[in-house]
């Protein structure tokens, strides 16, 4: 099995896994209104009715380190995983020196890639040396295993909003195949501009501030509220997420801690519509995962859900745990993170299996925050408030357009 090692984060929560997790289990959001840009000002139609959305608690040129390191390489993903990449290996103490660097990998996930940039050149007309740079979704992954001497696989992942789930997924299978000893994963995602906001709104995904009836109008950590008989879309975020995993038998060698194991996990896609998930499909994942994972479904104690808060999402996803688990569902206890840090799309996957390992090493359950039960939909075990629950075993799922998805087994590390 694959060990985690550990983990951190950036979300809209927090700039730290710490901060994230203490907002989470005090009930707190991190969905607020926007200002990045200024949505009333924008002329793109929809742009102006999306109002709120989950941004880390930092300006750009905090998360670079300084105003001239953000103007010198203008993408916030670049410097994220930067971060994240360095404060995991010096919490390590890693030496190069003391590894194959052939044989640690860093693999990671985006959705839509480098959209800042591309904005900042739309708006300045001013050339760029990094612009295309930018572009090349390995390039802050090359960047940051390059200021460690890391020399093994280093690529990322593209499928929206599963992407650095399959990085993860990948990356533990190449670690059961000895192909690596050590890999760092790492998701992100910056998508708060415009265009990315009008495009999602096209497609009738995001919450809109349009309702003064509504509960989010005046609140937005109302705004996403997974799962609820009145939800109404999701609320864009931006976010990182990073985890080290590795060999079992190469952490105690190197004398690392291990929190959890990925037991095993799958990936399939649909082969249907592009943005309708299908509940067959993703219950046949949640099912050979658990198979790969010679895990029984009655094992499982926690479904860490993709629940983004749309309409249709939601309930395909209920109703595939439902085909999974039949009447236990009603008691499985269900968490949707996003209700919380919003959906920060491709880096998602990642930054919530951190949040699911912490839940598992602490025995506490997450909120699923402003949840109203919707009697159309399948039962769940779906808590408003945090809750202390010793737990061993979590199912996380994530999906993305397209079609695609994946599924893996998290377990508590008993030593």
């Amino acid at each position: 099995m694959t060990a985690v090692v550990d983990y951190d984060c950036l979300s809209s929560a927090g700039a730290t896994l710490e901060e994230t997790w203490d907002a989470l289990v005090a009930g707190r959001s991190g969905v607020r209104p926007i200002d990045r840009y200024r949505p009333e000002e924008e002329t793109l139609q929809g742009v102006s009715g999306v109002a709120y959305a989950g941004q880390i608690p930092l300006s750009y040129d905090e998360l670079a380190g300084s105003a001239a390191r953000f103007s010198k390489w203008n993408e916030p993903g670049f410097h994220a995983v930067r971060c994240l990449t360095d404060r995991l290996l010096e919490r390590l103490g890693f030496d190069v020196a003391d590894h194959d660097p052939q044989r640690i990998a860093v693999l990671g996930g985006t959705a839509l890639c480098s959209q800042i940039s591309r904005d900042a050149l739309t708006r300045s007309a001013t050339p760029d040396s990094k612009f295309i740079l930018n572009q090349c979704q390995n390039v802050p992954l090359a960047a940051a295993a390059s200021r460690h001497g890391i020399q093994g696989p280093c690529f990322s992942i593209g499928s929206a909003c599963a992407s650095s789930g399959h990085a993860l997924l990948i990356a533990s299978q190449f670690l059961q195949a000895g192909l690596i000893d050590l890999a760092l994963v790492v998701g992100h995602e910056f998508p708060l501009l415009p265009s990315s906001v009008g495009g999602l709104d096209w497609l009738n995904a995001l919450y809109r501030r349009d309702r003064p009836d509504d509960r989010g109008y005046e609140d937005p950590a109302q705004a996403s509220r997974p799962f609820s008989c009145d939800r109404r879309g999701f609320v864009l975020a931006e976010g990182a997420g990073a985890m080290l995993v590795a060999r079992a038998d190469y952490a105690d060698r190197h004398g690392w801690p291990v929190r959890a194991l990925i037991r095993g996990g799958y990936a399939n896609s649909d082969a249907d519509h592009v943005t309708r998930i299908s509940p067959a499909n993703i219950a046949l994942c949640m099912r050979r995962a658990l198979a790969g994972a010679r895990c029984d479904p009655s094992e499982i104690d926690c479904v860490n859900a993709h629940a983004t808060s749309t309409p249709l999402g939601d309930q395909s996803e209920l109703t595939a745990l439902r085909e999974v688990f039949g009447e236990r569902l009603a008691e499985l206890a269900v968490v949707a993170n996003k209700s919380q840090l919003g959906h920060s799309l491709g880096a998602s996957s990642v930054l919530e299996a951190a949040i699911a390992v912490e839940a598992l090493v602490r025995g506490v359950l997450p909120p699923t925050l402003s949840y109203r039960q919707d009697p159309e939909l399948p039962r769940a075990r779906i808590l408003g408030e945090a809750d202390d629950y010793p737990h061993r075993v979590t199912l996380s799922n994530s999906f993305g357009f397209g079609g695609t998805n994946v599924s893996f087994v998290l377990e508590r590390w008993a030593a």
